[in-house]
């Protein structure tokens, strides 16, 4: 009896351990698909930095430039792992920067003949910007809007426009920028190339640039990207009035000069490294050194400048002008 018993209870216990199935079982899937990751990212990059001289399109500005900077990407349009037919996205950039130091390159420093001009003018930079950028897989295109507008007594005029031994305002400074922009950004092999065409519906005149760079990891964290840009200006002002032409031309401080038509020609060589450090998956320092180099008729007005104001005659500082060595650093953070 205790051994039917027995046996009884053990059947019982593996009939209940035996999983009951209704069909022929599925086979596990040889490549599970992981689940996709939670995208958290805005597409916003905000940034701060320092350069030890503001140098924009070949000109040298002044000393101990510090700004601050947002950009972002927006996708409106996708496909590129669709149908390969590209992706269009809205691309935007806010950025303000200014002369820590009050330190600038475009006026002459004349402390004894008048103490009303020195070339420790401000200046400070506000410039807003968006385009639309469509990317053909080979090639990106972009066409797009910026305004620039320039604060502080240097784009005011500083001394030149007080009162004093002129007696009156002649007009000296820097007038505010519109530009649209079309440009281009392809790879050949490990080089990056991108060029713009960019045309001041306020002022005038073209600008052109055409930069290169290519990036060598040296560990996963730590890159060195050299950089070289050479611009070409066509009747091309910077948004310096007519008056500031012809002071830095050579002319007299009442703007009679030749320069009317402003710079044609090749206008500087801008040659650098950088040294991107990767701090953590969203935060990155750039350190960086360059050289710029100017060429043709922005090297002519450092020629034709001097420093020797006599009672209202003479050319402005060639500071501006000068090759120079500079750097800088950014830190920048993705969101």
């Amino acid at each position: 009896m205790k051994l039917n018993a027995l046996l009884k209870t053990l059947g019982f216990l593996a009939l209940a351990a035996t999983p009951v199935v209704a069909g022929p079982s599925a086979p596990a899937p040889k490549n599970p698909i992981a689940p996709a990751p939670v995208n958290d990212d805005l597409g916003i990059t905000a940034s701060i930095g320092y350069d030890s001289n503001y140098v924009w399109r070949g000109f040298n500005f002044g000393q101990h430039w510090v700004r601050a900077g947002l950009n972002g990407e927006l996708l409106l349009v996708g496909g590129a792992s669709e149908d390969g037919a590209g992706s269009t996205s809205l691309l935007w950039d806010v950025n303000y920067g200014s002369l820590a130091g009050d330190q600038d390159s475009y006026s002459p420093n004349l402390t004894t003949a008048n103490a009303a001009i020195k070339n420790t003018n401000s200046f400070q930079r506000l410039q807003l910007g968006a385009a639309i950028s469509h990317d053909f897989g080979p090639a990106a295109v972009s066409f797009g809007y910026s305004y620039i507008h320039n604060m502080g007594a240097l784009a005011n005029g500083g001394g030149l426009n007080q009162a004093g031994i002129f007696g009156q305002s002649q007009g000296y400074g820097m007038n505010d920028i519109q530009q649209l922009t079309l440009g281009a950004n392809t790879n050949l092999g490990p080089i990056n190339l991108a060029s713009s065409a960019n045309y001041d519906l306020v002022n005038g005149g073209w600008y052109f640039d055409l930069t290169a760079k290519s990036t060598i990891a040296v560990t996963d964290a730590i890159s060195i990207v050299p950089h070289a840009g050479l611009g070409y200006g066509l009747h091309y002002n910077a948004g310096l009035t007519q008056a500031t032409r012809g002071l830095i031309g050579g002319g007299t401080l009442f703007g009679q000069s030749a320069a009317q038509g402003g710079i044609s020609g090749w206008t500087a060589l801008n040659v650098g490294i950088d040294f991107p450090i990767k701090l953590n998956s969203r935060a990155t320092l750039t350190p960086y050194v360059a050289a710029n180099l100017p060429m043709g008729p922005v090297k002519n007005l450092a020629r034709s400048s001097t420093n020797a104001y006599a009672f209202g005659v003479g050319g402005g500082p060639a500071t501006p002008f000068h090759s120079i060595v500079y750097y800088g650093v950014t830190l920048s953070v993705r969101f």
